[in-house]
């Protein structure tokens, strides 16, 4: 007769591996690969769902630009359908551009946010020639909101707390310009200035510098070509749409 060599409680060959609780690794190893699948779709799916969003946003900013400047920016008709389109369109381009830049990131939320309500200032600017304070407003408390919450987690507070301030110096110094000379600025370009210089601030005193180069020297470029256009150096123009087209690209190239 064939005796087992096993010792006196030692587990069959033939019985299961595991007789206590499963460790958690084994439940790791199986759902790995699930779970990696999933966060790349999520992850792969947000910009287009952000595109999406963006290609919807041209009537709500439409109609935001509006009801802040008190009055409609078209006429009935052809243009009243194609401006939301055109808004949507530019909009979903930038949050696009700005996922390739940025990625899916707490900063790039910050850019989409920059992306649409800079939409709604250069139409109130074109349009009206004016850019309304609760829009500026708006187009910075958004940016401080996602700003906070890159910092907290990436835990970047240094570089939220150089943002905020450079914000606030920028604004102080287009103030004094304004005061010294109210006929060339207004204070939406004012308000502007210090908003920009929120969103230029969190890549650093050089993102900073450089982006306030980039503004200035576009928006002088443009005040040159509306003067020898019409022949008069005093003349006005829209200078929101230079402005905000300088930081954007700056914050691209930080």
């Amino acid at each position: 007769m064939r005796t087992s060599k096993l010792r006196p409680g030692t587990p069959d060959a033939g019985a299961p591996a595991f007789r206590g609780p499963v460790s958690p690794i084994f439940f790791l190893a199986i759902a790995g690969p699930c779970a990696l699948t999933l966060e790349v779709l999520v992850v792969s799916m947000v910009p287009w769902a952000v595109g999406a969003v963006g290609l919807m946003a041209g009537p709500a900013l439409v109609r935001i630009a509006e009801r802040a400047v008190g009055s409609p920016l078209t006429a009935p008709g052809l243009a009243r359908a194609v401006m939301p389109a055109v808004v949507s369109t530019v909009t979903a381009v930038l949050c696009w551009a700005g996922w390739f830049r940025f990625g899916v990131t707490p900063i790039w939320l910050a850019w989409c946010w920059a992306c649409a309500l800079g939409c709604g200032l250069v139409l109130t600017d074109l349009r009206c020639r004016r850019l309304p304070f609760p829009l500026v407003a708006a187009f910075a408390g958004g940016g401080v909101i996602a700003l906070f919450g890159a910092a907290a987690l990436e835990e970047r507070w240094s570089q939220l707390g150089f943002a905020c301030g450079a914000a606030v110096v920028v604004f102080a110094l287009a103030a004094l310009v304004q005061a010294w000379a109210p006929n060339h600025t207004g204070g939406g370009d004012t308000a502007l200035y210090g908003a920009l210089a929120l969103y230029l601030g969190w890549f650093g005193l050089e993102g900073l510098l450089r982006g306030l180069l980039m503004v200035s020297g576009l928006t002088a470029v443009v005040a040159l070509v509306v003067a020898v256009c019409s022949r008069r150096m005093n003349s006005r123009f829209p200078a929101g749409p230079p402005l905000l087209a300088g930081a954007l690209v700056s914050m691209l190239v930080a």
